[in-house]
């Protein structure tokens, strides 16, 4: 399994889509009706900074991006997997 971070921006004319978007997600991932696999950890939403931050476990960065790509999204997406080369302790 991998570790994914996506990052959703969107402007105005898109904010009533992406509100829609993330509450079918939430919605999905309550009824366990996500593909097999994969596992939405935490959606975070700011409407007012237009942004919001999934954080998922799925069995590739490849395999979210194909389902992503049949979602219907139209604003700016960036995914992230991140690798531990090394780790720092915050305190």
């Amino acid at each position: 399994m991998t570790k994914v971070y996506v990052i959703h921006e969107w402007d105005e004319s898109k904010k009533d889509e992406a509100v829609k978007f993330f509450n079918n997600l939430a919605d999905m991932a309550k009824g366990k009706k996500l593909p097999k696999g994969f596992k939405l950890e935490k959606l975070n939403v700011d409407e007012g900074n237009k942004t919001a931050i999934c954080e998922w476990d799925v069995p590739s960065m490849n395999d979210l991006a194909n389902v992503a790509s049949q979602m219907g999204i139209t604003w700016k997406v960036k995914m992230i997997s991140p690798t531990v080369k090394y780790e720092h302790k915050l305190i």
